[in-house]
């Protein structure tokens, strides 16, 4: 299969159904991320268990790859998860996508991947959108991305109970083994040659995986209503190495009635030991009227 380009695009067609493989990566997943809530592994508020809402990030990346694998040197610049309900591992996730854009912009070619998704039933879970920009023109220069990068990348003050995580080897193996780079050998995730060769002393991070971070956070913020009703927006801002640890963090920016619920508006970050912001965005939920903010 070869690579997806620019010119192969064709923005609004559909694609699909496509199945996640959801309870043959579950668990890697799981591993992966170190997220051992008793809801994804026991019991859950919706009887079985489930899987945490993220992972419609790291779907919706394998959706692509099935399309077309990214070339190396793609840049995943931001990404969007929608939860309308929560995803129960005894069911199998379905995903419906399209290219909703495509642009060009400081010296890139970018292009936006939409995707939909229900389970095995017919009920909607939600959506995830990817924000990916293809390497950059010969003789283009990085200032302006530079300059956007400091500016989302201020130190902040965090309120919420922080997720730390150290990156491993086996960790981001484990996230990122069954992409179409991985398989053929040329995972800047996983293969320490490819990401040598990229430029990076070993391997980088899924920026998703700072997406895993601040949504273990919030459910322990959010509880049941992280899984229904909410939404996650993060910009990925510089790469992560494996071996570096990082802090996913936030705090309430907003609360206000939105009909007979309160919506919760959070800033939302993942920084490094260096407190530089390496993802940073807002996350937002629904909640009962009588819950206690946090």
């Amino acid at each position: 299969m070869s690579d997806l380009s620019y010119e192969r695009i064709e923005v609004g067609k559909e694609y699909g159904p496509w199945k996640y493989p959801l309870r043959e990566r579950i668990a890697r997943h799981l591993e992966a991320v170190e997220n051992e809530h008793p809801w994804h592994g026991e019991r859950s508020p919706w009887g079985p268990p489930v899987a945490p809402p993220s992972i419609l990030g790291n779907a919706a990346v394998r959706f692509l790859d099935s399309i077309a694998p990214v070339p190396l040197g793609t840049l995943h610049a931001k990404h969007e998860i929608e939860t309308a309900a929560a995803l129960r591992l005894d069911r199998q996730p379905v995903g419906y996508g399209r290219f909703a854009d495509k642009y060009e912009r400081r010296g890139r070619r970018w292009f936006v991947f939409e995707t939909r998704w229900r389970d095995e039933t017919g009920l909607i879970i939600g959506k995830s959108t990817l924000t990916m920009a293809f390497a950059r023109e010969e003789g283009k220069t990085e200032k302006e991305e530079g300059r956007r990068k400091k500016e989302e990348g201020e130190a902040r003050k965090g309120e919420l109970t922080a997720v730390v995580r150290t990156l491993t080897k086996e960790g981001l193996t484990a996230y990122s083994e069954d992409s179409a780079n991985a398989l053929r050998g040329t995972s800047i995730h996983v293969q320490p040659e490819a990401a040598k060769k990229a430029g990076f002393e070993t391997t980088v991070a899924q920026g998703l995986m700072a997406a895993d971070y601040v949504s273990e956070m919030m459910t322990g913020v959010l509880g049941k209503e992280w899984f229904e009703n909410a939404k996650l927006s993060l910009a990925f801002l510089r790469p992560v190495l494996c071996g570096e640890t990082l802090t996913a963090n936030g705090r309430l920016a907003e609360a206000a009635e939105d009909g007979a619920v309160v919506r919760r508006v959070y800033a939302v970050w993942c920084e490094n030991e260096q407190l530089e912001a390496v993802a940073a965005g807002t996350a937002t939920a629904l909640v009962p009227p009588a819950a206690s903010v946090t």
